[in-house]
Formats: C-alpha cells, sequence, structure tokens
C-alpha cells in the first residue's frame, strides 16, 4: 500500500513525508486550472507520484456550450496526469442510471480522456448502485470509503463481500471518517483508531495489498495523525 493525502494548493505539497499525492480541482473556483498546475509542478519538483481529481465536472453533461467548456477543462487536467485521473460516478439529471444521450455523452468523455491517461472512476453520486456502474463503465475502480458510510452501508462488510471482478479492478482508495456535518459534508473527517473505515481499508487490503490510498479529510488539524494510522497498517509504504 501506498498512501497519500489530498491538497487544492502547491503549499500543501510536502508538507508530510508520504508516497501519494491527490491534487483536487474543483470546477467554478477561480483560478482552479492555474492552481492545478503549480501544484503539478511542485510534486515533479519533489519527485512525488500525484493523481488528479476533478469535481464538479459533469461527463454527461449533453448543453453544447457546458459540454465544451467542461471537456477544455479535463483535457488540460487529463495531459498533466501522472499516475491516475479519478473522476466520479454520474446519473441523470433526475438521478437515475446514466441512459440515452447522457449515457453516450459520459462514453464518448469517458474514452477520448481514457485515451490521454489513466482514469479512475469512484463512487460518490450513487453508492448504493455503484457495483452496476462500476461493471458498466470502468476499467479502474476507486472506492470511497467514506461515502459508503454516508450511504447509510457497513463498509467493512461491503470490503469484504466486494467480487473478484471490482477488486481487480480496484486501484485506489478514498479514506475519511463518517461522523455527522463538517464543512457541509458529512464524511470528511480525520480517522480515529479502531473507526469501521479503517478496519474496512485492513478488509481490502488483505485481499488486494498493492493499491493506493488517500486522505480525504476536512479538519486538517488531524492530518498528520491520519497519516500515522496508515503508516502503522501492515505493508504501508510511503
Amino acid at each position: 500500500m501506498i498512501y497519500g493525502y489530498r491538497v487544492i494548493g502547491e503549499e500543501e505539497v510536502g508538507l508530510y513525508p508520504v508516497g501519494l499525492i491527490q491534487i483536487s480541482i474543483y470546477r467554478g473556483w477561480a483560478g482552479g486550472i492555474d492552481q492545478m498546475l503549480k501544484a503539478v509542478s511542485t510534486c515533479r519538483s519533489l519527485n512525488l507520484r500525484y493523481v488528479i481529481h476533478p469535481v464538479g465536472y459533469f461527463l454527461s453533461e449533453t448543453r453544447h456550450n457546458h459540454m465544451v467548456e467542461t471537456m477544455e477543462a479535463m483535457r488540460t487536467i487529463a495531459q498533466n496526469v501522472d499516475v491516475a485521473l479519478i473522476i466520479h460516478d454520474e446519473t441523470t439529471p433526475w438521478g437515475t442510471r446514466l441512459e440515452g444521450i447522457y449515457e453516450e455523452a459520459y462514453r464518448e468523455a469517458l474514452l477520448e480522456l481514457s485515451e490521454i491517461c489513466h482514469v479512475s472512476i469512484e463512487n460518490a453520486n450513487n453508492t448504493p448502485d455503484i457495483m452496476w456502474f462500476w461493471r458498466r463503465f470502468a476499467t479502474s475502480i476507486t472506492l470511497d470509503i467514506g461515502h459508503v458510510e454516508a450511504a447509510g452501508i457497513d463498509s467493512e462488510r461491503f470490503a469484504a463481500e466486494l467480487e473478484a471482478d471490482i477488486i481487480d479492478k480496484l486501484n485506489f482508495v478514498h479514506l475519511h471518517r463518517y461522523n455527522g456535518p463538517h464543512d457541509g459534508l458529512m464524511d470528511h473527517w480525520g480517522l480515529l483508531e479502531g473507526c469501521r473505515e479503517l478496519r474496512a481499508l485492513r478488509r481490502l487490503l488483505a485481499r488486494k495489498p498493492n493499491i493506493g490510498v488517500i486522505l480525504e479529510i476536512n479538519d486538517r488539524e488531524n492530518l498528520g495523525e491520519s497519516l500515522k494510522l496508515l503508516e502503522r497498517l501492515p505493508g504501508s509504504w510511503q
């Protein structure tokens, strides 16, 4: 297991001795692309492996102007990827499985991006139906354990019952704790010894030890302690 943490700006890169950085970029943030590029440059200067994770960019977008804007940004992001581009699962605008023009748009965008870099799909928008989505669209999987808990699913049991075809595609894990409201979210808290999310990760590592684990926590004052919990797991390395 290689592990690391999420950053938004270049100043956060290198704060802790880790082997993997996730550069997150949020649609609508002023200067987001430039901020991402600076973080990329810093990772490269420090010889740090990194993934890039865009949030709020919907590949199933069918409105022409929005689609053009989305793909222009996504191409730039993909061209600067190191290890992987991590994107979200998506639904139709009314919350159902992708179909029709929405599925077609997602597939076309996914194919184009996959020709540029390695693309991994995370459960974010509809975790209860994620098996259908992964089997339909994913060649690489990012399992977000915190989102599993936020969806009302026991993450430890979920990890133990994943079928072999999903484990084969599993490359990354997003890790954070479900603990009630925090900055508008329910599940991006730091880890605690013995928490169910950490136990779920142990289950996964027993089945597939060679994965990348990325901490996505909002209570940044607890980032160091959460990283120490990962460091103590068998088979972890920076």
